[in-house]
């Protein structure tokens, strides 16, 4: 029944050795198993990132969409880290569950597994390299990590720190820099402007005052060219009139001839 005889063990090895070979030993019960636990569907179809073009696959197994239900209840912020192999430069992490998320560990508690230091965290940008389903991926994480766990991780290669900065304070150091650029920009603008604006009144009243003097010594002149051109047309309207009554005046006075003048005569009779 046993692989080996345990008549030459004692009693506590005994108990040892059934509990670690068929009890403890989870590849030896799942497969006495006839059916496989949805636990052990999720860990044979499980992946650390799902692509654009899966999401949405209607005609996958109901083992691929229990695997993407899954995977989708994870929160992908920050990462749970084993850094039992640092030494190795081998490091396996994965998402968080919902209760982690709750209890702040990985971003307010050490991201390492089963530590519990919350002094002192320092955010690290991993490059993380792993292997699925035969192929080589490549996934850039986040972990908070405690100085201990921090050095463990840069054991072989120094990885990249983020330096945490809130939102709102670059948001306002950004809105105070462009304030005051506008205000520098605005002032220049205005004295320009203002200079520019005296110039221009103190040349369109120059140009105005000439203008006035112009136009007055133009109309004084029309009015004197007026006034002796009217006189002249006077003068001479005078000078033809009387030369009109003066002179004489050349009527043709056509001969009449005596036979005219006695019808004429005979006319005067009859009325």
């Amino acid at each position: 029944m046993f692989p080996i005889s345990l008549k030459s063990l004692s009693d506590q090895e005994r108990h040892d050795y059934i509990l670690k070979t068929f009890i403890l030993n989870k590849n030896y019960s799942a497969e006495l198993r006839k059916h496989k636990r949805d636990i052990d569907v999720i860990r044979e179809h499980h992946r650390f990132l799902w692509d654009d073009d899966n999401e949405s696959a209607d005609e996958d197994s109901w083992e691929v969409r229990l695997a993407k239900r899954y995977y989708d209840k994870l929160f992908k912020e920050y990462c749970i880290a084993d850094l039992s192999r640092h030494k190795e430069n081998k490091v396996a992490l994965r998402w968080r569950t919902e209760a982690e998320v709750v209890a702040g560990t990985g971003q307010f508690q050490c991201g390492s597994r089963k530590c519990l230091e919350k002094d002192h965290l320092r955010s690290w940008e991993v490059n993380f390299a792993y292997q699925e389903q035969g192929e080589r991926k490549n996934a850039l994480v986040k972990l908070r990590l405690c100085p201990e766990h921090s050095d463990q991780l840069n054991y072989t290669s120094k990885k990249r720190e983020v330096k945490r900065l809130k939102h709102m304070e670059r948001q306002q150091s950004k809105e105070e820099r462009e304030k005051r650029k506008s205000t520098k920009t605005k002032k220049s603008l205005g004295s320009e402007n203002d200079k520019d604006i005296e110039e221009e009144e103190m040349h369109s009243a120059n140009s105005g005052a000439n203008n006035m003097e112009n136009e007055s010594e133009k109309d004084n002149e029309e009015l004197e060219q007026t006034v002796t051109l009217d006189n002249s047309k006077g003068e001479e309207e005078m000078e033809d009139s009387e030369d009109i009554w003066n002179k004489k005046t050349d009527v043709e006075v056509e001969p009449v001839s005596r036979e005219s003048e006695f019808e004429r005569y005979l006319e005067d009779l009859l009325l």
